[in-house]
């Protein structure tokens, strides 16, 4: 058997023999220390824009006094902040968007005169008007008969909602009484199952001792014997009817 670990010494021992091993170390990879080996400070204070400089700009951007930066638990960007106390430069369109017509009606209708929106620009011009009536006679049925539909559905629904709620209070009303009738015919129920297993086990020891043994409950004697017991039982409550009477 060849010693392979002698054969391997001994061609690597041979001077011909040149092995290339491709060594890539984190050096290989350019950009290898970001952001790998960098902590939570050196992330935040190389980023750019840098954190703490977008706060201290937030903080100048809030319009409060010094004394009450402290304060400010609030903790919201500063465009979210200019919504509380718009000012001036909030309502300044500058964007495309911001400059359309549903735009200006929104924040007509949310600050009012406050926003510097002319409100006489913002109604319907004829070219509008015009759509909104050939795509009305388009529909099977008119808006306002959509409207009136929906409100109807609407006040069927909470008229249904009371009905089944008014039935649910009479109900738990009449829950006590129906709660103690449930337990009196449970109480029945265990005296006549318990009347019925006392029977039973009386009727197996006359078997017994008539037969010398307990019986199957199926067994023609056994089903005699109950015949039986129930013809003297008959007997003995018409005796005693007739002696009442």
């Amino acid at each position: 058997m060849i010693n392979l670990s002698a054969y391997v010494h001994k061609l690597l021992a041979h001077e011909k023999c040149i092995i290339t091993t491709q060594i890539r170390n984190k050096k290989y990879y350019r950009h290898w220390w970001i952001p790998f080996h960098l902590d939570d400070f050196q992330t935040i204070t190389q980023s750019k824009p840098n954190a703490y400089e977008r706060w201290n700009q937030e903080w100048t951007e809030s319009r409060l006094p010094t004394e009450l930066h402290y304060f400010d638990t609030s903790r919201l960007p500063s465009h979210l902040k200019a919504r509380i106390k718009p000012s001036k430069e909030f309502f300044k369109l500058t964007n495309r968007k911001e400059k359309t017509e549903d735009y200006q009606r929104r924040l007509f209708g949310q600050y009012g005169l406050h926003s510097g929106v002319n409100p006489a620009l913002l109604f319907m011009n004829e070219n509008e008007i015009t759509y909104e009536k050939n795509k009305e006679n388009l529909l099977e049925n008119s808006i306002l008969e959509i409207v009136t539909a929906k409100k109807e559905q609407e006040k069927k629904a909470r008229m249904d909602n009371e009905t089944l709620m008014l039935q649910i209070k009479k109900n738990l009303n009449k829950m006590p009484e129906i709660i103690k009738k449930f337990h009196d015919q449970e109480a029945n129920q265990t005296s006549m199952n318990t009347v019925k297993k006392n029977k039973m086990e009386m009727l197996m020891e006359e078997a017994r001792d008539r037969f010398g043994f307990y019986p199957d409950k199926k067994d023609p004697k056994f089903l005699k014997l109950i015949q039986e017991f129930d013809e003297q039982d008959k007997l003995e409550r018409k005796q005693k009817k007739n002696k009442r009477v």
